[in-house]
């Protein structure tokens, strides 16, 4: 096995071999002279002591100039690229040196330059971002939100909220968000780790499970309309013109004029056929909802137009609130929910109360009827607790809604019979 030596072992022992040499010069020219050993030591004496002092201060050069050199690589480690420690040392190898570390501090402050940039561009592309983004820091803490995110929480105030305040864990090897946490809705959390001032960041960034659920939903009850609305047409539409041809028949005199049993049965069949077409095309219209044509208008413009056919309605709104809408579907959707809130019953009349929050608005519509009899089946389409009920209205506004990126939701009042509804919008 090869030994190791350090550099300042070789050096002396480098430094010990020259000495040797130059005592044993001196020792032969002393007995080659033949002389004397006070003419010997007047001789060896000052050569020795001269070669000493080369050989030590060329040891000590030679460790100063390493130990310089180390003095600046930690200069440049600590990002102190202007410091340097040979500035008297204009030519040689040591000056080829200093070269070589000012280039390689010119490239490490503009791989520091590029870095930023990049880190500053990657932040300005997250902010504008309509996905939710965080980045935790080493601790745990939040060192970076974009809009996004913070619209999907309860709060809008992050600074000094750690991971665990906001409901995010981590469990077998990944993060996720906890049953009791500060998010309005559900998500599922892809993570990366990246470096940065040699410390490790997690960048979470988060996907709607809702969002992909909603679309499921809707794309399945869209489907299921289609197949409903071409084959009950397909069945209905001749049994309706046969029921017309024959009641014409009969007024024409082919059939006996006299009432009877086929008669009723064939006025019947119109009725029950043109019932059930009239029920598929208001099915239809689930299906087929247009593109909204968003418009900024203002809370005023749409409570006029409610308390025109809803005279008994109470409307709460302090101050009016600008936000971006189709007026049309919107008007739709809201006039279905109050309808709803008056068939409710109740001793008091429905409430309509407009609130400003952050970027958006709040409609909440508030009853005292009879409440939620079956929360499980609420947005569920063809299902009604009402008699006459065709169960699609509640569906078709939800979906209005959904429409133009708002949302939805009916809850129970808490201590207290009745409904809430909350219609959540953007402002922009």
């Amino acid at each position: 096995m090869a030994r190791t030596h350090s550099l300042e072992q070789r050096l002396m022992r480098y430094a010990a071999l020259v000495m040797f040499i130059v005592l044993m010069l001196c020792i032969l020219l002393v007995i080659t002279w033949g002389l004397d050993w006070f003419a010997s030591i007047s001789i060896i004496l000052p050569i020795v002591a001269v070669s000493l002092f080369a050989v030590v201060k060329s040891y000590k050069l030679t460790l100063d100039v390493i130990e310089r050199f180390g003095t600046q690589l930690d200069a440049l480690a600590n990002n102190e690229s202007n410091s340097w420690h040979l500035a008297q040392y204009q030519s040689g190898r040591v000056a080829n040196l200093k070269n070589d570390f000012t280039k390689l501090s010119d490239k490490i402050a503009q791989s520091k330059r590029h870095y930023m940039q990049t880190e500053e561009f990657v932040f300005e592309f997250a902010s504008m971002l309509d996905l939710p983004i965080v980045i935790l820091d080493p601790h745990g803490q939040v060192y970076f939100t974009n809009k996004a995110f913070l619209n999907t929480l309860t709060t809008s105030n992050v600074e000094g909220l750690s991971s665990a305040d906001l409901g995010l864990v981590y469990n077998d090897g990944r993060w996720q968000i906890e049953k009791e946490s500060r998010f309005k809705r559900r998500f599922i959390v892809s993570a990366q780790t990246f470096w940065r001032t040699g410390r490790n960041y997690e960048l979470l960034t988060l996907f709607s499970i809702e969002q992909q659920l909603r679309a499921n939903e809707q794309d399945i009850w869209q489907r299921l309309i289609r197949v409903l609305n071409h084959e009950v047409r397909n069945s209905l539409t001749p049994i309706y013109s046969m029921s017309q041809s024959l009641q014409t028949m009969k007024q024409q005199g082919q059939i006996t004029p006299s009432p009877d049993l086929a008669q009723d049965m064939l006025q019947v069949i119109e009725k029950r056929a043109q019932h059930l077409l009239d029920f598929v095309n208001s099915y239809s219209a689930f299906a087929k909802l247009p593109r909204p044509n968003k418009q900024q208008i203002n809370s005023e413009q749409v409570n006029l137009r409610l308390q025109a056919i809803f005279p008994e309605l109470v409307i709460h709104s302090s101050q009016p609130v600008n936000f971006t809408a189709d007026l049309g579907q919107l008007e739709q959707a809201l006039i279905n929910l109050i309808k709803n809130a008056f068939e409710a019953g109740g001793n008091t009349p429905p409430t309509l109360n407009w609130q400003q929050e952050n970027d958006g608005v709040v409609i909440e519509l508030t009853d005292s009827g009879t409440g939620i009899a079956n929360p499980d089946n609420l947005f569920v389409p063809f299902y009604s607790t009402k008699t006459q009920g065709a169960g699609i209205g509640l569906v078709i506004s939800r979906e209005l809604i959904r429409n133009q990126g708002g949302e939805l939701s009916v809850n129970a009042r808490a201590n207290k019979s009745g409904t809430q509804v909350f219609v959540s919008l953007q402002s922009r």
